[in-house]
């Protein structure tokens, strides 16, 4: 498929994980990718390596807790590629150390958070909306959790901020509708990247399998997929919805992989 030739993409939070998988997917379907991270190197070795394959992508130091730094990617890509087509806002994390439960986290760290996680997706969907309105429409995908759907024992302030950025979409869908630029959200619950494999215990991971309806755990490519199909014609009826990327975790009684074990 070339689902994506002569447009443009913005990917943030693009040099590894969930991120490199959605620039690998944009490049494979003919889309001209510009690769937004902190992780100047991760990146533009990234651009690089799809150079030498032919790609036409760019690596862009950004800072997603820096409004200036996001106004400048997306001043950068416009002149660079002269239109932007899909924006995805894929940046988010947490210091686990500081965001824990709502008895012991560290109040000063919500402005932190909630920067990375919401205001900066926010304000880059701001600074596109003349690109894409100049070209005729666009496609925005935001990139949740399943963690701003359902409570957990820590990640307190990831979970709130990734529930805004869920109601946010719904709001920025309503508004930008008849400007035929669609905004719609992945929520992906455990995916397995670089990150995951290097934190996540293999008892931990094992929990989720049991879990799990599916019995796999999430790759990067798994949630670059539906990223791809909502930023692509194939969704142009498609916008305001939240997808959920997760194996079916959270579809059902938490009883059941104990009752079905009997």
């Amino acid at each position: 498929m070339r689902r994506f030739e002569n447009k443009v993409i913005v990917v943030t939070g693009a040099a590894a994980g969930i991120g490199e998988a959605t620039v690998r997917r944009f490049v494979r379907e003919g889309g001209k990718v510009v690769i937004a991270d902190y992780a100047r190197e991760k990146a533009d070795a990234l651009a690089v390596e799809l150079q030498g394959q032919g790609a036409e992508v760019m690596a862009v130091y950004f800072s997603a807790v820096d409004l200036e730094s996001c106004r400048k990617l997306i001043g950068v890509a416009g002149e660079e590629f002269g239109r932007i087509d899909v924006l995805v806002n894929n940046v988010g994390g947490t210091d686990l150390k500081r965001d824990t439960d709502v008895e012991k986290m560290d109040i000063g760290y919500f402005d932190e958070a909630f920067h990375l996680n919401l205001r900066c997706g926010l304000y880059l969907i701001q600074q596109v909306i003349p690109y894409m309105e100049k070209s005729g429409g666009g496609a925005v995908v935001n990139v949740a959790s399943i963690g701003g759907m359902t409570a957990d024992f820590r990640g307190t302030y990831y979970g709130a901020a990734k529930a805004g950025v869920i109601n946010m979409t719904k709001y920025a869908a309503t508004q930008l509708g008849k400007k035929n630029i669609r905004c719609n959200v992945v929520a992906p619950g455990l995916v397995l990247t670089p990150a995951a494999l290097r934190n996540l215990p293999e008892a931990m991971r094992c929990l989720f399998v049991r879990h799990n309806v599916l019995d796999y755990l999430g790759a990067p490519e798994d949630v670059a997929a539906t990223i791809a199909f909502l930023a692509s014609e194939d969704a142009h009826y498609i916008t305001g919805q939240t997808l959920v990327v997760d194996g079916g975790l959270t579809i059902h009684n938490p009883t059941v992989a104990d009752i079905m074990e009997k």
